[in-house]
């Protein structure tokens, strides 16, 4: 008996069979609302205003954007090696990877006066040259932001459609010590990525912040750092994970904590992270 061929022949029935799992799926989820909060309707620039919220300029802007789904897939130590091996060590675990960085990397420029949230093109250019060249397949992330109060930089892995995953599968959070220089990292990274299905519309920037106020998700006197279209999982089945449109909101407290909130892109619910 040809054993590799038996086992090519389950591979593809399951792929066939998380396929059709998925479009089962996604005709259910697509077509569900969240009915506690569709009816409801606000000035969101007022309210901002009286609970001392800051925040930059709202897009009402209706977006369309796919569903995606990954392969799902285990690394190769040795892979991940012969990138990495010359400039700091590695522990492979799965989709994960915890590397300590041999010579910290200098963040040109933070110092204990940078705020939390967005970092200039200098401060980050010895750590994306580093991520290029030396993290395995550091190319597939961008930098998303900079958290003061847990000595964090956050960059996300980008997809098929160019949006990121936010919900921490496909991420990678840099160390930062007190001399502001990146010392090590904790990666996830998922399979490659495919659309799944047709582009869907989805809630605006602005119908998300309001949905998210109506839930109390936005603390009083906080700062919206950034709010940007990802993705994030919602069904995993033996060889593919599906991923669907969601709202990320970055939200700085008033106690300098930095709080990620997801409203869903298809019917504007607000999950826990």
């Amino acid at each position: 008996m040809n054993f590799k061929k038996v086992e090519i022949i389950f591979i593809l029935a399951f792929l066939i069979l998380d396929i059709f799992l998925i479009n089962i799926f996604m005709n259910k989820y697509v077509g569900t609302s969240n009915q506690a909060i569709e009816n409801q309707t606000l000035d969101i620039v007022t309210e901002f205003k009286a609970n001392n919220i800051q925040y930059d300029e709202i897009s009402d802007e209706v977006l369309r954007i796919p569903f995606i789904r990954t392969l799902n897939t285990t690394l190769s130590e040795e892979d991940v090696l012969a990138v990495t091996e010359d400039t700091q060590s590695v522990e492979v675990n799965g989709n994960q990877i915890l590397g300590q960085i041999n010579t910290p990397i200098q963040l040109e420029g933070v110092t204990a006066e940078t705020p939390s949230g967005e970092l200039s093109d200098s401060a980050l250019s010895s750590l994306n040259q580093f991520i290029n060249s030396e993290v395995y397949q550091g190319s597939q992330y961008r930098f998303i932001s900079y958290d003061k109060s847990a000595g964090k930089v956050t960059y996300m892995q980008e997809t098929a459609s160019g949006a990121v995953v936010a919900d921490g599968s496909g991420e990678i959070i840099f160390q930062v010590n007190d001399d502001y220089a990146v010392y090590a990292y904790d990666q996830t990274i998922t399979g490659e990525t495919a659309y799944q299905g047709e582009e869907r519309t989805v809630i605006s920037e602005q119908q998300a912040l309001e949905n998210a106020f109506l839930n109390n998700s936005i603390p009083d006197e906080s700062i919206i750092l950034r709010s940007f279209l990802a993705y994030r999982e919602t069904l995993a089945l033996d060889e593919i994970t599906l991923y669907h449109p969601v709202w990320t909101l970055l939200i700085l407290t008033n106690e300098g904590t930095t709080q990620r909130v997801f409203v869903d892109g298809i019917n504007g619910a607000i999950m826990t992270q």
